[in-house]
């Protein structure tokens, strides 16, 4: 985009606005950059400037149009960016607007959305996750969602594709977000909001994904069970043995109450992989957490366990636990501190230490 077009197009956005009180759009994100040093099990001792500590650096355009009758229409377009580099995407050869892109409608019996959008699964996981939506330093996130190929080789079983297969982090290759998808959310029915996923392989031999889930909250307690279904061929070509998947099935069940002191949080994924050539196996990931206020700041932390466990030959389990502290200087602006221990079977133990600053908008 051209210097002069942003504010050609904020003009714009805000005569509309004010021709037709019914819209409104927003301009909403967050910019996250860390420095220190990051170590994963096995792994080299980087030290860096990065974006996307506590969260993915990200800028989202969010519209609403009020239709009468309480009927609206609405629209999402979210884009992932690299402060310390100005890159756009998480990294080489994301997607533009990987953070989401939908057109929906909502009424009285629910919303029905269009387009790339977060999966049931991992919305859940953020709801009570004391770690929020942190990939680098939450460990239920780092062995869940981050690619095990991106991790390094330690976290893939010895071989070539298709006999290598990923021994964290299953689902790194369908994202936390789906193309194509069709989902349903209901309203919220004495606490309960229930939702359903639909995405289309959109080519032929490429299987659909189906998602569903349901969020209770309550006071100071909340509860959540989410389930996804990967079909055939529908993992993306890019890690060990993505191709060779039949099928992928994951649960998770999560926990959170908020005592007067803290909020205790937890949960419990479970991936089933079904290969066409290979012995299938299961990745069983268990997570508790807390954080701590202390006045308008707090005290973070987590623990995650998984075990990868094919039907045959030894497992493989990784430990990961962080600890942080988040000051915040303002409502919008935070600066955090950050300590990450990891382990995997037979390496080394890796150690990370960081401090950021984290800016919403």
């Amino acid at each position: 985009m051209k210097p002069k077009a942003l504010p050609v197009l904020l003009t714009v956005l805000m005569a509309s606005s004010a021709a037709h009180s019914q819209s409104s759009v927003t301009i909403a994100g967050a910019l996250d950059t860390f420095a220190g040093r990051r170590q994963l099990s096995g792994g080299p001792q980087l030290t860096r400037v990065e974006s996307g500590g506590m969260t993915t650096s990200q800028l989202v355009f969010n519209g609403v149009e009020d239709m009468g009758g309480g009927t609206r229409a609405e629209f999402l377009l979210g884009m992932f960016l690299r402060t310390d580099s100005g890159s756009p995407g998480r990294f080489d050869g994301d997607a533009f607007w990987g953070r989401g892109s939908y057109v929906g409608l909502a009424n009285e019996y629910g919303t029905v959305r269009l387009g790339r959008q977060s999966t049931q699964t991992f919305v859940n996981f953020i709801r009570t996750n004391s770690f929020g939506d942190s990939a680098t330093f939450g460990p239920a996130f780092v062995q869940t969602w981050i690619s095990a190929i991106g991790q390094g080789s330690q976290f893939l079983t010895p071989g070539a594709p298709p006999t290598s297969r990923t021994r964290t982090a299953p689902l790194g290759t369908t994202d936390t977000a789906w193309n194509n998808s069709i989902t349903y959310a209901s309203p919220n029915l004495g606490g309960l909001v229930m939702g359903a996923q639909w995405a289309s392989g959109n080519a032929a031999g490429v299987g659909n994904r189906f998602g569903a889930s349901a969020f209770y909250a309550a006071g100071p307690l909340n509860l959540s069970f989410a389930l996804e279904s990967i079909g055939n061929a529908s993992v993306p070509a890019s890690g060990p043995a993505a191709a060779v998947i039949a099928k992928q099935d994951t649960y998770l069940l999560t926990a959170a109450y908020a005592f007067p002191w803290t909020r205790v949080s937890a949960g419990y994924f479970e991936t089933r992989r079904d290969y066409a050539t290979i012995v299938d196996d299961k990745v069983k990931t268990a997570y508790v957490g807390a954080t701590i206020p202390i006045g308008p700041n707090a005290i973070m932390w987590q623990t995650a366990w998984s075990k990868q466990a094919p039907d045959s030959s030894a497992s493989v389990r990784r430990t990961t636990t962080s600890l942080g502290y988040d000051h915040f200087m303002s409502k919008r602006t935070d600066l955090y501190a950050v300590y990450m221990r990891d382990h995997l079977t037979n390496n080394g133990n890796g150690n990370s230490v960081a401090v950021g600053i984290r800016h919403r908008f």
